[in-house]
């Protein structure tokens, strides 16, 4: 009988110590404050697209994810120095950024692709790049958005001035230090939508920085076709497009 009982006991102990192996957590940095792409929800958690999508990816490869909120800015540097391994936060795999770093296969690029837009105070009568002459244009640091406004500012005359968010740009736009805010098209509507009193318009300007969204790793990471093979899969199994309906439709 002590016998039975020890052998059950050694049993239960294997099959607990099997259950209980420890998944494998990586760190993955994101910015909160690009809605609707990645931001802090009122309990002081992160949610939007990317986040989900992350976890949803993480599921699929079976890892757990160690969420780091970051300054965007900070981001690449942090994948290059190997600080981080991984990043999502609404990021364009640019041909600059492709030297220093390696991205995933774009995960969503808009119907329209990734327009950008101008917003500013809806009392001011801005419609091209030419009505910029002399204002104050913002963009979050560390952006595509950012270096298309340097690469524009001598040929319109404006001056560019960089902060380390969005909300800080509406917030100096409110106050009439910046006069125009420069994002995507989905991060405007986002933010026309929470805040009254802005208008918006095109910047009628291409450029090759702009090519969809896409997790950015550091390079050679081993992660990037495991990420690449759970995005086939999440897409084939309809959970991609559920997550683009809830977030952008």
């Amino acid at each position: 009988m002590k016998k039975s009982i020890l052998l059950l006991t050694l049993g239960l102990t294997l099959i607990l110590g099997a259950c209980g192996e420890d998944t494998e957590t990586v760190v993955v940095l994101t910015s909160s404050g690009y809605e609707p792409y990645e931001m802090v929800d009122t309990s002081g958690n992160l949610t939007g697209f990317d986040i989900e999508l992350m976890e949803a990816l993480a599921a699929e490869i079976g890892i757990e994810i160690e969420w780091k909120d970051v300054d965007f800015d900070g981001i690449i540097a942090s994948l290059q120095s190997e600080n981080a391994e991984i990043a999502i936060a609404g990021i364009s795999p640019s041909a600059e950024r492709a030297l220093v770093v390696d991205f995933s296969n774009v995960y969503y690029n808009s119907e329209s692709g990734l327009t950008n837009y101008m917003l500013f105070n809806d009392a001011n009568s801005i419609a091209t790049l030419s009505d910029l002459d002399g204002l104050i244009v913002g963009a979050q640091l560390g952006t595509v958005q950012a270096s298309l406004l340097e690469e524009l500012s001598t040929m319109y005359n404006f001056t560019v001035d960089l902060r380390t968010t969005n909300t800080q740009i509406i917030e100096e736009i409110n106050a009439g230090r910046i006069d125009v805010l420069v994002v995507e098209n989905i991060v405007a509507t986002s933010i026309i939508e929470a805040n009254s009193g802005l208008d918006k318009v095109i910047l009628d300007y291409s450029t090759d920085s702009l090519n969809g969204n896409a997790i950015a790793f550091t390079q050679g990471s081993e992660y990037v076709e495991l990420f690449n093979e759970a995005l086939v899969t999440i897409t084939d199994n309809g959970v991609l497009a559920e997550l683009i309906t809830k977030w952008f439709e």
